[in-house]
């Protein structure tokens, strides 16, 4: 993945995403990733590189609730909340327009969107510990 690593905020109501909802924030990622940058999402954990995103409150509601998902794309490696907040951020509005899903970029957001993202660990706290054993693990069984 040569992809430089980004934080990108989508701003969506959660009943405009398509597919089962207990899935949403996958189906969100899969979408944005092949529609604006042209590649997969990676979700799953990989000691290499992956995709996160932080679950926002309520994403599977059948109300049209609108709700932040901060997607981390390609993490590599742990970063502190100042590297974070110097990394590329982009803002998008998602909306389905006649049955598509279409994101609009939101440029203003940015500055505030980065203050409200500030809290979140990059690629997710859990998951930098899994992905932190893994590699362990892979560095154990290169040396055995």
């Amino acid at each position: 993945m040569d992809d430089p690593p980004r934080r990108v905020m989508v701003y969506a109501r959660v009943t405009d995403i398509a597919g089962d909802p207990q899935r949403r924030h996958n189906s969100l990622g899969e979408t944005f990733c092949k529609q604006i940058l042209g590649r997969d999402f990676h979700a799953e954990l990989q000691p290499s590189f992956y995709d996160h995103v932080h679950i926002p409150a309520d994403f599977d509601s059948d109300q049209p609730l609108k709700r932040w998902f901060i997607f981390d794309l390609g993490v590599k490696q742990q970063l502190t909340a100042e590297a974070v907040a110097q990394m590329p951020h982009s803002v998008y509005m998602a909306s389905r327009q006649n049955g598509e899903l279409i994101f609009i970029r939101r440029d203003n957001w940015v500055d505030s969107a980065i203050t409200r993202a500030r809290s979140y660990i990059w690629g997710g706290r859990l998951e930098q510990r899994i992905v932190a054993e893994m590699r362990e693990r892979y560095a154990h069984d290169l040396s055995v």
